[in-house]
């Protein structure tokens, strides 16, 4: 797939293993690296705010054949988050060919819209045990649409969830004014 400019992975996913496989397959990744006992240390010599980057060549013990593979390491210390002004480290791992390390955070934050995307999808489903298709096939186009009302109009103001609150008080307060002039027709009728 040529298409693909960066694969980008949780600290979960930091393995040599996975490092190995997507060099051979050409995808380039970044790799979000858990604090080990390496990646402490390299920090710990770093003042803050500074970015560095270097090459980084490990073995791995596989089915009893030692290989080598290499990666880029890519290190801010105590770089401060735009989005939330705490200062952070940031370690990764990469092979992209060319690291712009003051945009590299925020390729990153990339997967978290990707994720946050999947939660949405989660939350706006709705689930029905009737059997009949109808009623479910309403219920699927409507979960859907309230999601593109979110994404189109309201995403980056508010989160989903708060969202959906907000819609759920209007559409109660619209059918309470509806049923109080219903009673007051209903009243004026009578008389």
């Amino acid at each position: 797939v040529k298409s693909i400019s960066v694969i980008l992975f949780d600290r979960g996913f930091y393995s040599k293993d996975l490092m190995m496989t997507l060099n051979r397959s050409r995808y380039p990744y970044l790799i979000f690296v858990p604090k080990n006992d390496m990646v402490k240390r390299e920090l710990e010599g770093m003042a803050e705010d500074e970015k560095r980057w270097f090459h980084y060549e490990f073995e791995l013990n596989k089915d009893k054949t030692v290989l080598k593979g290499e990666t880029t390491m890519a290190f801010l210390k105590k770089v401060i988050d735009p989005s939330n002004g705490k200062r952070l480290d940031w370690p990764f791992a990469t092979n992209a060919g060319t690291i712009d390390l003051d945009q590299i955070v925020q390729i990153y934050k990339g997967r978290w819209r990707i994720e946050t995307g999947f939660r949405v999808q989660d939350e706006a489903r709705i689930s029905s045990k009737s059997k009949d298709i109808r009623p479910r096939f309403f219920l699927f186009v409507y979960e859907q649409l309230l999601q593109l009302l979110w994404v189109v109009l309201y995403k980056e103001e508010v989160p989903f969830k708060r969202f959906l609150i907000e819609i759920s008080e209007l559409c109660e307060y619209r059918l309470r004014e509806w049923e109080d002039r219903m009673r007051c027709q209903s009243s004026d009728i009578k008389v």
